[in-house]
């Protein structure tokens, strides 16, 4: 189902296709009227040549309520993802990032011992209670994947659980 990355230096990572994953995940997308339209989708694609910033809100969850998944994309200057941070949010009741994250995948290096993982820089905030615990993130890499990992908790209605 996912690509076994054996390393970050293997693939190079491509930008994400809205249009592609706009059409793919449809039916996990939705819009809420009680969030302002600045947190929706469809105004609030941020993309310039050197980054992507969006949030798709999806259906409402039975036990996480409602949530989104906030994207960023940084790209250097050939057009590959140098930086990414896929996060599974809580989006109503609004709460601060630790408090509302459910799940996240990043490629931020960190220097501290106490926080890299044997797939540095790649890494998964597995922990929705804590956001400081990190696991090695060798499968999911791009929007695509983070949305095919996600789908299975918004179509199941299972709980998301570490």
């Amino acid at each position: 189902m996912y690509k076994r990355y054996r390393s970050h230096e293997e693939t190079p990572l491509l930008p994400a296709d809205l249009n592609d994953i706009v059409e793919k995940y449809k039916h996990i997308f939705t819009v809420y009227s009680d969030i302002p339209d600045k947190h929706s989708i469809y105004p609030e694609v941020k993309r310039t040549p050197n980054k992507l910033s969006v949030l798709f809100p999806l259906k409402e969850h039975p036990i996480h309520g409602k949530t989104g998944l906030l994207a960023t994309e940084k790209y250097d200057n050939e057009g590959f993802v140098t930086e990414y941070h896929y996060q599974w949010k809580l989006l109503i009741p609004k709460k601060g990032v630790h408090l509302s994250q459910v799940t996240a995948w990043e490629n931020e290096a960190h220097s501290y011992p106490k926080y890299q993982t044997a797939s540095e820089p790649h890494h998964h905030h597995h922990d929705p209670g804590d956001r400081s615990k990190r696991k090695e993130n060798w499968d999911v890499r791009t929007l695509d994947e983070i949305l095919g990992f996600i789908e299975k908790y918004i179509v199941s209605k299972r709980e998301y659980m570490p």
